[in-house]
């Protein structure tokens, strides 16, 4: 059977050309993996996965090819004994899609067989025409073959240990992930004494991938999400969050009574420290309050929307949400470029919490039947501005449990005010800070380091940074007005390293959302 190899070229990748693997890139590198299987390869870009699928399928038919091994061209770790293996597998098995399962992303390829390769072409300009006109993503094949999976012939190559849970993807196309590669990189030519060599082959993935998990620089890059407080007044009492109680103690003042914000200059000078240190990420405008009572709200998301790395996200009650308010973020978002980070623009979250309102009233203390009725419309009013963009919550506890089903059929439903778009989020009791109220167990058997320690950067409507927001008004580390931003972030590098070694102490040893992630 004849084989060849296809790249995706991604214009987005930042760093595929930087030449750090001992004076080689990560597209050099990519190609001498290419050289090394020993099959003809070939470069093409698309805007969209359709295209890319159909730039393909001609590709293969005219060179006769009876499967195409697919991959990304910035993956400076592409194994050869474990790409040679899923390829005698795919042939062995007549399989019509194989990938490799447990390991992180950027050490094998896809494989897929040519006539599936033109069903998935067809599918994504009929059936899964939407999916198919979206930007090229690093698992669109395969979320397109899980759209009809049981119609495939599958093989996967599974991995002896599950690395997934560690979230590692070695690619060169975001300043994170670079500096990820990098870092495993150098460990590599470290443990086996060949630092001005690019023959990476004595090492094993595996023994690859327990380095990475061992190294404090491929687990912790930059900030992904910046969970920030722009306001600290709230409407109501959240019986699930510490805020008001912590807030009280601290200021000696109600969060329902203040008028506290961060302002308009101070955000504009952090949003430009972030977009340089971390250059992709997602900012929340919620670590703390209610972000839409901050009078500069709007001008803030339009700052954050400036740059084309960087996205917005709102955790709201909804109760200020408003048709006038949804016509300007509407205009905001149209006017904003195209973003780079594959995320939407913007990602508003509607705290419901309840399919009733007596529940919703008994959760959130000093709300009433209005409130529900503003909060239920402000999902309509939101859909009808920003389609696609906006998210009914739910935290699920004890107090709602019974109300869960009803929460996911109604708003599950394409044809309901959020078009299907809904989010179910796990109890937290803040490190024993709050009574246990989770109805169901769901952490890993086997504690990971902290994802939040790892990707996170909480910070206060004062500008100070925390540990993390488990820590509510304290465990201040620095303040992001005064310090340098990338001092800040390393302060919690030793508590990483505890991690690391399965060493918790304090709340991280009561804490149990270390495996929970924000994008």
């Amino acid at each position: 059977m004849k084989g060849i190899i296809i790249f995706y070229k991604d214009k987005f990748s930042k760093y595929a050309d930087e030449k750090v693997f001992s004076g080689e890139s990560a597209r050099d590198l990519t190609k001498k993996w290419a050289e090394k299987i020993d099959l003809e390869y070939f470069e093409l870009e698309a805007n969209s996965l359709s295209i890319l699928l159909t730039k393909a399928k001609e590709l293969c038919d005219s060179k006769n090819a009876d499967y195409v091994v697919f991959s990304y061209d910035d993956l400076p770790f592409l194994d050869f004994n474990l790409s040679k293996k899923m390829i005698s597998s795919h042939i062995e098995y007549k399989a019509e899609y194989t990938f490799a399962d447990g390991y992180p992303y950027g050490f094998s390829p896809e494989i897929i067989d040519s006539g599936t390769l033109g069903i998935l072409a067809e599918l994504s300009k009929s059936s899964q025409k939407d999916f198919g006109q979206m930007p090229m993503a690093r698992d669109s094949i395969y979320n397109l073959i899980k759209t009809d999976i049981n119609s495939f012939e599958v093989e996967a190559e599974l991995a002896d240990e599950d690395w997934r849970l560690y979230r590692f993807s070695f690619h060169c196309a975001n300043k994170d992930n670079f500096m990820q590669a990098k870092a495993l990189y150098n460990l590599i030519c470290e443990k086996i004494g060949k630092a001005d060599k690019t023959d990476k082959g004595d090492l094993s993935v595996d023994e690859k991938c327990q380095l990475a998990s061992q190294c404090l620089d491929c687990l912790k890059t930059v900030p992904g999400f910046y969970n920030i407080q722009i306001a600290d007044f709230v409407h109501s009492n959240y019986t699930y969050l510490p805020y008001n109680s912590a807030y009280e103690e601290k200021n000696k003042l109600s969060p329902l009574k203040t008028k506290a914000c961060m302002d308009l200059e101070n955000f504009s000078s952090l949003v430009d420290k972030i977009a340089a240190f971390s250059e992709k990420a997602v900012i929340s405008l919620s670590a703390w309050g209610e972000a839409l009572s901050n009078p500069d709200c709007l001008k803030m998301i339009e700052k954050v929307l400036s740059y084309s790395g960087l996205s917005v996200f709102i955790e709201s009650d909804g109760l200020l949400i408003t048709e006038e308010f949804c016509e300007k973020l509407k205009k905001i978002v149209d006017e904003a470029p195209e973003r780079s980070n594959n995320w939407q623009k913007v990602m508003i979250a509607i705290s419901l919490d309840a399919f009733s309102v007596q529940t919703y009233c008994k959760l959130h203390e000093g709300c009433s039947e209005q409130d529900f009725s503003k909060a239920v419309n402000a999902v309509t009013l939101l859909q009808n501005a920003i389609p696609g963009m906006v998210y009914p919550q739910f935290v699920r506890m004890d107090d709602n449990e019974s109300e869960l089903e009803g929460f996911f059929r109604y708003w599950n439903e394409k044809t309901n005010p959020s078009a299907g778009n809904f989010i179910i989020q796990k109890y937290d009791n803040f490190a024993g800070l709050l009574p246990e109220r989770k109805p169901a167990d769901l952490s890993p058997l086997e504690r990971m380091p902290c994802w939040h320690l790892r990707r996170d950067l909480t910070i206060l409507s004062n500008g100070d940074a925390q540990i993390c927001r488990a820590h509510v008004l304290s465990g201040v580390i620095g303040n992001v007005f005064k310090d340098d931003l990338e001092n800040i972030w390393h302060k919690t590098d030793d508590l990483l390293k505890n991690h690391i070694e399965k060493n918790y102490k304090e709340k991280c040893e009561r804490c149990d959302e270390s495996y929970t992630f924000n994008f």
